[in-house]
């Protein structure tokens, strides 16, 4: 009989002790377990594989992400869009993703008349196409550009069975979608800012295990014609501009070649968990290919037809694939501002219920996410459950508390407690939620 052997072997036991904690990190880390304990999302086969279904407390947090997302793309002048989950196919022959795209695509549905094929539709791989339509819909001036475009569209696609992966490899996904239509002279403040908004979303988020990479197209891999649109002097035009561009936003990047995006170069952003998985987590790209394409046009300063270049952008990526990193990175606990419910209030008897529904009505006014553990347990085992859903604040309302109309505060990870009155309490909830303090 055969026996399979792994083995961990390393020069140091220091080095053998350090991947034996990062392994163990991992496990009790990994988004897959989290998301079952905290009840934040789940897959079901009868609803089909790679297909989450997000549960209130997985809501909360992806609404959350959404919603910081947003205010950003406001201040910079996004405007949101919505498009439909499907389209023709022949549009996505006139982007080029056809036929090359077919295998990560869902089946197409066909509509007959008279067991003839009149039309066919897909679910949609990607929102760029309905983007694009958005921008053709009427005669566009060089005076409006650049149009920013923004959604956090639902986009399918077919990825193979065995390369699914808890949230991380799905195939649904809500994608934190934007297109940018601007001119040659317009590309560097725009491709800055976008980056520029993507350490926004890292620093505010605690995510600083990241890198840069610039994609580059590869002229002597023998599929290039394949795998990009030939134009050589449109290649070499971009790739210097992005160069130019990240330049000017003092990061430092690796360059590859052969990972570009058929119709130009790009910036990935490869995230280290701290379970030491890296993946792409967000990207930017710069199209100078699907204008022509979709005959996208605006009237320049000398009033003649121009293409615009398309800046892609999703500096949050998808809804899933990030709320995974998330989960692992705080390990379930998340800061305030993201945590599904924000505050516990934990009578230590019933005579105190009264007191704290009057304190959680008040809350849910001031828009504060909080419940109330009055259950048949004792006050201990009350709060290691909460210790337990990693809930970041805990109020405790004793005789004490309900006489001096406050309560007393512990805070998830913290040993100290404090006593605050409960409109002090709001407000500093509050201020937690509106800094979007990782504390």
């Amino acid at each position: 009989m055969m026996t399979r052997i792994y083995v961990w072997a390393f020069e140091t036991k220091d080095a053998l002790d350090a991947h034996i904690k990062a392994v163990q990190l991992a496990l009790e880390r990994d988004h897959k377990k989290l998301g079952r304990e905290l009840d934040l999302f789940v897959i079901d086969d009868e609803i089909g594989k790679g297909l989450p279904l997000w549960l209130p407390n997985g809501t909360v947090i992806r609404d959350e992400l959404e919603k910081f997302v947003r205010e950003l793309e406001f201040k910079d002048g996004f405007q949101r869009v919505v498009t439909p989950h499907l389209a023709k196919t022949d549009i996505y022959y006139r982007t080029g993703h056809l036929p090359y795209y077919a295998k990560h695509m869902y089946p197409f549905m066909e509509l007959k008349e008279n067991d003839e094929v009149r039309e066919q539709y897909v679910l949609k791989p990607m929102n760029c196409p309905h983007h694009h339509k958005i921008f053709a819909a009427r005669p566009r001036s060089y005076r409006e550009l650049p149009i920013r475009l923004a959604e956090y569209g639902q986009v399918y696609r077919f990825e193979d069975s065995g390369a699914l992966s808890g949230l991380l490899r799905v195939r649904g996904m809500s994608m934190n979608d934007a297109h940018i239509y601007c001119s040659d002279d317009q590309i560097k403040n725009e491709f800055v800012s976008v980056i520029e908004m993507h350490r926004e979303v890292y620093r505010v988020l605690g995510l600083d295990q990241f890198r840069l990479r610039l994609s580059t197209w590869d002229p002597e891999d023998p599929k290039g014609k394949d795998k990009y649109v030939d134009n050589p002097t449109a290649w070499n035009w971009t790739q210097d501009k992005v160069r130019e561009c990240m330049k000017d936003t003092g990061f430092d990047y690796e360059e590859v070649k052969g990972e570009a995006s058929f119709y130009g170069p790009k910036i990935d952003i490869q995230f280290r968990s701290v379970t030491g998985r890296e993946e792409t987590a967000s990207t930017c790209q710069l199209d100078f290919a699907i204008a022509p394409r979709m005959g996208l046009v605006f009237k320049n300063a000398s009033n003649e037809w121009a293409n615009p270049y398309i800046i892609h952008r999703a500096p949050a990526g998808t809804h899933e694939r990030f709320v995974a990193f998330l989960i692992e990175h705080y390990g379930g606990a998340f800061p305030t501002w993201l945590a599904p419910v924000q505050i516990r209030l934990i009578p230590i008897s019933d005579a105190f219920v009264p007191y704290c529904e009057n304190i959680a009505r008040e809350l849910r006014n001031s828009w504060i996410r909080v419940d109330m553990d009055s259950g048949n347990e004792s006050f201990g085992k009350r709060i290691r459950t909460a210790v337990t859903q990693k809930i970041p604040n805990v109020a405790i309302v004793g005789e004490k508390e309900v006489q001096a109309e406050s309560v007393t505060l512990r805070r998830y990870g913290k040993t100290e407690q404090q006593v605050m009155k409960v409109a002090e309490l709001a407000l500093w909830i509050k201020t937690q939620v509106d800094q979007r303090k990782n504390a």
